[in-house]
């Protein structure tokens, strides 16, 4: 397992110039689609996230009528 942060970030509006806040707690790749976003400081929560395995797993549970 990795160890991801997620952030409150605070970005101004650009069609009104006003200074707000995410609602909810987001990685630094999903806050950089706001503008000039920074970080809220004491909002940092981090999670273990399970890494994705490097190859595909093939569950025999599902496999189609008639497959060995």
């Amino acid at each position: 397992m990795k160890q991801v942060e997620y952030w409150r970030w605070r970005y101004r509006d650009p069609q009104t110039g006003r200074v707000c806040r995410t609602m909810f707690q987001l990685t630094a790749e999903e806050a950089a689609k706001y503008p000039e976003a920074e970080r809220i400081p004491g909002s940092m929560l981090l999670k273990d996230v399970e890494e994705a395995p490097s190859a595909p797993v093939r569950s025999r549970m599902f496999r189609p009528a008639g497959a060995k």
